[in-house]
């Protein structure tokens, strides 16, 4: 091949191909064979890219690392190489597909070779491809668009996301005269389900790790990595389990626990990861057991320190599920059996000379007792100083001037990656060698003052310590105010919980951005607002100053009346139209609730806490947190405080009475219904009192087990409560409250085997809630009547479901039909659709109800 491209920077053309199932072809062939095709293929390979400039980079296995001036060439090459695979005559039965990947950028020469994030990219573009697949990103492609031997075409894929977790990138499939072109979707990490976080920085160095953890976690199904916070457990575990996404079809779920404190809710923060949801009775670890039973799936359970006394959870899950694995990041072990314990190390870092004796100085090999720029290059924690200072300063570079206070920077900092961030944030301010003098003060000083900490936790808080010292008074107060938040921190919240503006000096988006430029918080991807997270290690420090100011208080008090309002602005709206939206900003916001509500609970806070837990216990039973739901209603239940104020005591009967429903817990609902019903009528609210009494009416008309119909109620409670219930609402002029009543009338006779099964009740509550425009409601009459009577509702909308939820539901329906049953569908009025489903005239709705019920 050529002599290396250029190496002065400017934009090439990176090329790696590895052997497709070539440990298969291995054991097949036997090593003697297998060399052979191995190096027959080293061979047309070498060729290919020798006639078009390539310069072979490195070799590794089965693979190549080649370098091109130009992308044409790039891809010209890569297509000589598959078609001279394709055309060798193989031994028989054997298949050598390679599969190529190509990108371009900019690369660094160091001792160890190329480096940089443009090399990364390409291998990683590579490693998505199929065998005999050649797969180039958008920037070869901008390329190579103009220059084209006109047999070479490339076709678009899509956007896709590798496995260094970044956005998803456009990549392109070359097509050409003699190269397969059907090949199965990319395998990206996207191919298999996943929520894995989409990071916003790049994963820099690691390799030893990546290697080392990797082949633990194959032949191990518990590991651990442990390490103080700033280490980079959450980095690596992530980046480690994208690289073994393919040893898990069925998925790949990242469970952040940084703001759990409670053992007991593991179970349901693994089950709301992957998009399960508590059932009735059925608690998050039966769900969680079922479904894994059977799957193969990675877990990654980040921050597991707090928690630890849910080990034994992990441990029965992993033996109940044999296809499960568990990647665990911890300040401590688990110590649970078959767990394998990796501690995290810090990056490598080059030798600080200036903290060497003459006498270690002088042990040294000759080429080590001076630093430069080239040398530093090998050390990841360099590596990383300066992708973090170019993302802040894009001119900087390492300079044979300034190689030894960068070295000292990052031998200083122990390679922990967050202190290493932390300080690379600061080169805008300051040369390398003014930040190696600011930060050796700082860490002069602690190290003094804290001898009592581990080396590396001392460094970490050093570094935090001189990083918050060097913002000025309004971005110090805006931190340590964010401390408060758990979980994440939208604009509106933190300007409300954190300002005003005139109080900081500054406009709170401003500091918010400020800060997430100095690394001390983290911008977050969403798709609407911004959103932005205060690392654990950097909010237990700021929270220790907050404490300092004597500011803890106010600022929790503000956080607590912010999500508090947040919450009972929302609660009615989660029967609308606009539900999804509404119940996806409470789960967003569910753990800053949850620390509303342990303040407000461990404070005797009444109004908050079940003010709080009345306006979401919706949300709980939407999405499937029952059983904290439960334990949190129980606990302030059994609280004195609780019994304080009537009204909150009833609003939180209610919310218990309505989890127990929905845990199909009768008797438990009844006693919290019953308690409301006795606390309304003593305050003589009608209207609360007439919901109550129709909630508390359940008892008599569903039995505990559903699927057996219940003797008669032989002293006509059930009905006498829901004849109350009724002529109160009527009453009122409520007749969405009347339409409930008769739904419910109409389950008693249902469950009670009556004659006509509740019928008339369940029609005449379809024609009130058609009336008050009730669809949510409608919907479940009708449902209820259709079970009730076999009406044409039954027929019509379950088969029409169920062609809805096929994927080829155009195939099952005459496209003809289909669009003029659309049509005419989307012509029909509320009243006509009902009419039409239940089979009956329009306007038979009320003469039917008349007929049947007063």
């Amino acid at each position: 091949m050529t002599d290396a491209p250029g190496t002065g920077g400017g934009t090439r053309t990176f090329l790696f191909s590895d052997i497709e199932g070539s440990t298969r072809l291995l054991d097949e062939l036997g090593r003697d064979a297998y060399t052979s095709v191995l190096e027959r293929h080293r061979a047309l390979l070498r060729a290919a890219f020798a006639r078009h400039g390539g310069h072979e980079e490195g070799t590794e296995g089965d693979s190549f690392f080649v370098v091109f001036d130009g992308a044409v060439e790039a891809v010209t090459a890569a297509v000589e190489a598959q078609r001279a695979l394709a055309a060798e005559p193989w031994p028989t039965g054997v298949e050598v597909k390679v599969r190529i990947g190509l990108h371009a950028g900019e690369a660094s020469s160091s001792a160890a070779g190329l480096v940089g994030l443009d090399v990364h990219r390409a291998a990683r573009i590579a490693a998505a491809a199929h065998g005999g697949q050649v797969v180039v990103s958008d920037a070869v492609r901008a390329l190579v668009t103009p220059g084209l031997q006109a047999s070479i075409s490339l076709h678009g894929l899509g956007s896709h996301r590798l496995k260094d977790l970044r956005e998803p990138q456009p990549l392109s499939q070359v097509v050409a005269d003699g190269l397969r072109m059907d090949f199965p979707p990319l395998r990206s990490l996207d191919a298999r389900p996943n929520n894995l976080p989409t990071q916003l920085t790049s994963f820099v160095g690691r390799e030893r790790e990546l290697a080392e953890a990797g082949g633990l976690l194959e032949t191990n199904r518990l590991v651990t990595f442990t390490g103080p916070g700033g280490t980079g457990k959450t980095r690596l575990s992530l980046q480690v389990a994208a690289n073994a996404a393919e040893r898990y079809p069925d998925g790949l779920f990242f469970v952040p626990l940084e703001t759990v404190r409670e053992p007991a809710l593991v179970a349901s923060r693994v089950a709301g990861a992957i998009g399960l949801s508590e059932s009735g009775n059925r608690g998050a670890e039966v769900v969680l057991r079922e479904w894994l039973a059977s799957k193969q799936v990675l877990l990654v359970l980040d921050n597991f320190e707090q928690v630890l006394g849910a080990g034994p959870i992990v441990a029965e899950l992993l033996r109940d599920a044999p296809g499960l694995s568990v990647l665990v990041t911890s300040r401590a072990a688990l110590h649970v059996s078959g767990e394998q314990e990796y501690p995290v190390p810090g990056l490598p870092t080059p030798p600080d000379l200036a903290q060497l004796s003459s006498l270690e100085l002088a042990s040294l090999p000759a080429e080590a007792r001076t630093v430069d720029a080239a040398s530093l290059s090998t050390y990841e924690s360099v590596r990383l100083f300066i992708a973090r200072a170019t993302a802040v300063r894009p001119d900087f570079r390492v300079t044979n001037e300034n190689a030894p206070a960068v070295a000292a920077i990052a031998a200083r900092l122990h390679g922990m990656p967050l202190a290493i961030e932390l300080a690379a944030a600061r080169i805008k301010l300051f040369s390398p060698d003014a930040l190696r003098t600011r930060l050796e003060d700082q860490l002069g000083l602690l190290s003094a003052g804290a001898r009592d900490l581990p080396e590396r936790q001392q460094t970490l808080r050093g570094a935090i310590a001189w990083s918050y010292d060097l913002l000025d008074e309004g971005h110090r107060r805006l931190l340590d105010r964010l401390s408060i938040f758990e979980g994440g921190i939208d604009l509106p919240a933190a300007e409300a919980v954190c300002g005003p503006a005139s109080e900081l000096g500054m406009d709170v988006l401003d500091g918010l951005v400020s800060l997430a430029d100095q690394s001390l918080i983290r911008s977050v991807e969403t798709s609407g607002e911004p959103r932005f997270e205060v690392l654990d290690t950097i909010r237990e420090y700021a929270a220790e100053r907050l404490a300092e100011r004597s500011e803890t208080a106010a600022v929790t008090g503000r956080h607590g009346a912010w999500f508090l309002a947040l919450a009972q602005r929302i609660a009615p709206e989660l029967a609308g139209v606009d539900q999804r939206r509404l119940l996806d900003e409470l789960e967003r916001e569910h753990d800053n609730i949850r620390a509303v509500l342990d303040r407000a609970t461990a404070g005797g806070d009444a109004s908050t806490a079940i003010g709080l837990a009345f306006a979401v216990w919706r949300f709980w039973q939407k999405r499937g947190h029952l059983y904290e739901a439960r334990r949190r209603l129980e606990a302030m239940a059994a609280e004195p405080w609780s019994r304080e104020d009537p009204v909150l005591r009833a609003r939180l009967m209610e919310a218990l009475g309505g989890v127990c429903w929905w845990q199909a817990d009768i008797r438990a609902m009844g006693s919290a219904y019953f308690e409301a019903v006795e606390i309304w009528r003593r305050l003589g609210d009608k209207a609360e009192l007439a919901n109550a009494l129709y909630n508390y009416s359940f008892v008599f008309s569903v039995p505990e087990d559903t699927t057996r119909t219940i003797e008669v109620d032989p002293d006509g409670e059930g009905m006498r409560i829901q004849d109350e219930a009724l002529a109160l609402y009527r009453e009122l002029g409520d007749e969405r409250g009347e339409a409930n009543v008769l739904w419910g009338r109409g389950n008693a006779k249902y469950f009670s085997d009556k004659a006509d099964a509740g019928s008339a009740e369940f029609l005449a509550a379809l024609e009130k809630f058609r009336r008050v425009g009730d669809r949510t409601r409608l919907w479940g009459a009708g449902r209820a009547l259709a079970k009730a009577t076999g009406a044409t509702l039954a027929s019509f909308t379950d088969g029409w479901i169920e062609a809805l939820l096929r994927p080829n539901v155009r195939t099952a329906i005459d496209p003809v039909d289909l669009e003029r049953w659309a049509a005419e569908g989307a012509a029909l009025g509320l009243d006509e659709a009902v009419a039409y489903a239940l089979g009956i005239p329009v306007g038979g709705l009320s003469t039917l109800t008349e007929a049947h019920v007063d």
